[in-house]
Formats: structure tokens, sequence, C-alpha cells
């Protein structure tokens, strides 16, 4: 598949949905009305009032042929342009027609939003001109819907704003294995557990296809409990149950509030109820589709119901598919703290699909960049050159670098967690948490939701190596090349606004404390760290105050 074609009637918002699917897929934009506009060096209802038309469909008929072949572009055409056969099969060449439908009066008021009156608007579209453009609109429609209906894919936007249109065509296109990946290969690999079952993670672009057969492998019962929340659910059931219901699967669907405020008691009983109330069995699997909050929460119902039930992560949020899908940790908060309530629950299967986060919008994808980082510093210096090279394209989501640079971390993590599953004796998996213990103390302190999981991360790596820099432990060149980093991927550095001695207390929650006194992993080299104990207070305050925090 390489491109996709949007047809419908006039007013369905073909072109603000085509600019922005445009955007998320970072693919090139084709208006085929400007295209025949720039092509003919005349307006639209100049070519009506100058050919009628017949010559207008001419001029589009052209206009389509130069573009069809183009690769990786979004193109909205005129809402006439299926009523020839001819450029019917020009649009199904190689392409994914999608028809973007509404009624008549939706489309009337829309229409009307941007005309001061039918007059002006039968100017702006010629084919609506006359005494009576509503019913013109009407009989148009009409007589194209079984046109329209030969297409791909139908979504109607009755409901929608043209970036929930994008957003749900992009993910329907991943959803389907239909987004190219520029060569992004598939890894796989088994993590190896003390206390549970091995379990195989699996990162691939386009691997979301893949599901089925998988689950099949994994001989789990038909019936699959579905974990989502309602930004993700939204654009991801639609195709993912398809294919499960396709290969014999009875998937159901739970959906949680988006957002960190989910990760609750009220909301985990929540769960519990909907489990009961359809009878789950020991047996039968949940399936955790969605970022960190939906697999923790998702988790820790799996690890806790029944004592325990089949889990499947399948994680959508760069964040996730680094780091918090990985390892087997799951958790809810508690007023004092982050993640104070959990498990060591490993899963089943880990299946990461790249491609499922040109769909993430901007804020979310950038947090994630924060947990890479955390990697390259903490553990992999290699890793972390890798990544200043790369940074670029990271930020452009490119296929390839987003798909290699996601498996490296995947399996720093998992290497790491094959040799302390839970935080044991070697302190090899606390080094994971390296920013951490600011970074949850961040989140607690401003209210979770507030900051961003990666963000607070962020953060609290900045104040990390400020506290390691002052200790003689952590190298100047950490401290500026991380910053660096940091700051080039959009991530924060400063704590402005937020109390250093709030702070200070709420990181004595930390889960990491011991006998009272906060374990601190510090940098001392890139990919390097050393986990201390004895920091003194006033190191902490400095660290703090000179990233900006109030005193």
């Amino acid at each position: 598949m390489k491109r996709v074609v949007l047809i419908g009637p006039t007013g369905s918002g073909k072109s603000a949905t085509g600019r922005l699917l445009a955007m998320l897929l970072r693919w090139q934009f084709i208006d085929l009305d400007e295209e025949i506009a720039r092509i003919s060096g005349m307006a639209v209802p100049e070519i009506f009032a100058r050919e009628g038309e017949r010559g207008f469909r001419d001029r589009e008929t052209a206009a389509l042929k130069a573009v069809a072949e183009r690769r990786c572009v979004v193109i909205a055409t005129g809402a006439g342009v299926v009523e020839r056969a001819s450029n019917r099969a020009l649009l199904r060449k190689h392409s994914r027609v999608v028809a973007l439908l509404a009624s008549a009066e939706t489309i009337w008021r829309r229409l009307l939003e941007h005309a001061t009156s039918p007059t002006e608007l039968g100017r702006q579209r010629p084919m609506l001109a006359g005494s009576d453009p509503l019913r013109r609109l009407g009989s148009l429609y009409r007589r194209r819907a079984p046109l329209y209906a030969e297409a791909d894919e139908t979504l109607v936007v009755e409901n929608l704003t043209p970036a929930d249109a994008a957003a749900r065509i992009a993910a329907s296109l991943v959803g389907r294995g239909l987004f190219p990946g520029d060569g992004a290969e598939t890894a796989c690999w088994l993590t190896r557990t003390q206390h549970g079952p091995d379990y195989e993670i699996v990162v691939g672009w386009n691997a979301i296809t893949s599901l089925p057969e998988r689950l099949k492998a994994l001989r789990l019962p038909k019936r699959l409990h579905i974990i989502s929340d309602d930004a993700v659910g939204s654009l991801y059931e639609p195709p993912l149950l398809t294919a499960l219901q396709d290969a014999g699967f009875a998937p159901l669907v739970c959906r949680v509030p988006v957002g960190e405020g989910s990760k609750s008691a009220a909301q985990l009983g929540s769960i519990y109820d909907w489990l009961a109330a359809r009878r789950a069995e020991r047996s039968e699997a949940i399936l955790a589709l969605g970022g960190g909050v939906v697999g923790d929460l998702a988790g820790y119902a799996a690890a806790t119901w029944l004592r325990g039930v089949p889990l499947v992560q399948i994680p959508t949020s760069l964040l996730a598919q680094v780091d918090a899908s990985i390892g087997g940790k799951v958790a809810i908060n508690h007023p004092q703290g982050k993640n104070l309530i959990g498990a060591f629950y490993p899963p089943l299967l880990v299946l990461s699909d790249p491609a499922m986060l040109m769909t993430l919008p901007e804020r979310q994808y950038i947090e994630g960049l924060a947990e890479m980082v955390k990697h390259g510093v903490a553990l992999d210096g290699g890793y972390f050159v890798r990544l200043e090279l790369s940074a670029s394209d990271l930020l452009r989501r490119e296929p390839f670098a987003l798909t290699r640079a996601i498996v490296e971390s995947a399996s720093i993590k998992s290497a790491v967690v094959q040799i302390d599953e839970r935080e044991g004796a070697h302190d090899e998996r606390i080094r994971l948490n390296y920013g951490h213990t600011i970074g949850h103390a961040l989140e607690a302190v401003a209210g979770y939701g507030q900051w961003l999981h990666g963000e607070a991360v962020a953060a609290g790596m900045n104040v990390a190596t400020r506290i390691g820099a002052s200790l003689g432990i952590t190298s100047a060149e950490v401290v500026t090349r991380q910053e660096q980093l940091l700051t080039y991927l959009g991530l924060p550095t400063s704590l402005e606004g937020v109390s250093a001695s709030a702070l200070m207390g709420a990181a004595l929650w930390d889960k990491k404390v011991r006998s009272g006194a906060v374990r601190w992993i510090l940098p001392t080299t890139l990919g390097r760290s050393a986990v201390v104990s004895d920091v003194p207070l006033e190191a902490v305050r400095e660290a703090l105050l000179a990233v900006g925090a109030e005193a």
C-alpha cells in the first residue's frame, strides 16, 4: 500500500482530515482541487465558469493521473471524482481508498459555517449553485453513494473532528499491517524468569497483525478480556477485534479513563466487577492494550484475579514499549506514592508494534524518549551514543531508526531483569530506577497527571547527575551530554515552581528506601551507575535548587 485516497461528499472534511493524516504518517499531502488549480492557473470556480463541469472533470482526471503513481502520499479528492470509472480505477491502484461520510444535513451545516449565504456557497462550490443548494446536495449525495460504497474503508465522520478522523484512519492502517516500515524488521527473544514462565518479547513494525497466531501458539482459551483506555480503544479496538474474531477468538473489552488517575484502587475494583460479571475464568487471558498506566493496572488485575490469570502485554506508547511492559512489574498508586501497591507478575507475551506510535500524541511520544536516555546513561554508554546520533530520526519517528532503538532499549531492560528479576541482592534491576526517585516524588507532589512519567524521570535524571557531580561520583561529561540530549529531545530538565522540601519529603516514600535511607542511582560514566545510600540531604537540596526548584 503506497498511498491513501480520501473520497466522499463535499463538506465531509477530506482536505482537513487529509492534511492531519499526512502529518501523522509523515507523508506528503495532496489536495486534488488545489493541484488542478495549480496546473491550470485557475481556481476551481473559474474553471467551471469557463469550461463547465465537463472541462473541469477532464482537468480532474489529468491531475489525478499526474499524482496517482506517487508514493507515500495522502490524496484528498473532490466529491465527484468517483463518477468516472477511469478515475476509480486510478484511485484503487496501490492505494487504500477511504470514504468519509456524514448526513446531508450535517454537511450542509458545516458548509454554511464557511459561507455567508447559500448564494455565496454556490459561488465557492459550483456543483451546489442554483436556487436550492440543499436539494442539490442531497441529489448528488444519493447519486454518488453507491460509488463511495466501493471504498476499501468507510468512516462515518458525523461526530468526529478532522483530527479524530485522521487518527482513526492511521490506526486502521497500522492495525491491518498496511503502513510500510522502510525495511524495519521484527526481533523476538525469550526473557527467562526465576519465579514464573519464560516469555517472548516481540518488537516489530506491523507486528500487531501476528497477534492472533501468537495467541493460538500459547493455547489460550477463545475468550479474551481486553483492558484498554478510551483513547487507545477508540483507535485500535476496531481492527484488533476484527482480526481476533476472524481467527476464532471471542474478545471482550473493558475501557478505563485515560491518565495516571486510573491507577487507583477504585478503578481496579471496577475491573474486578467487570471480570466478575463475565465470570472470567483462571485460564482466560487478560490483554493489556495501552500505555504504561493500562499495562500496570491490567497487569495487577491479572496478577490478583483468581490468584493469577494469563497476561499479555500489548504496549501502545513508547514508554511502555521500551520499559514499562517488560519485567513483570505491575502496580497501582497510593496517595502517598507511586506504584506502592503491586506485584512481580511476568506476562506470557509482550508484543510491541512501533507503527502504533504513529498515532501517539507528541507529548506522550516525547516522554518515552526519557526512558531510552535512562537506559543509555545508567546501563549502556554505546546505546547513549547511538541515541545522540539518531536523535533527529527518532523525533521524526522514522520507522527503521525507531524500531531499532526500541529493540535495543527493550533488550537492555530484558537482560537486566534476567539477572535480577525482583530487585534482589544483585542491585542490578534497581539501576533501572535511575531518575525515578525524584521523578516519582515530582509526580506525587504535583498531582498525578500534571507531569507525565517520562517528563518527571527526565527532570529526576538531571537532578541525579548534579547530586553525583557534587559528591565526585558523576563525571562532568555525563552531566553535560545528558542535559544536552534531553533538551534536544524536548524533555524538561528544570523544576521551576516546585518545592524542594516537598520533593525531599516525598522521596522518603520511594520503594527503594531501606532503613529510612533513600538509595540513589547515580551515574559514574556514560553507561555505568552506582547505588548510593549515604547522600547528604544538603547535597540533594543543592541539586534541586540548581535545576530551579523553590527553596
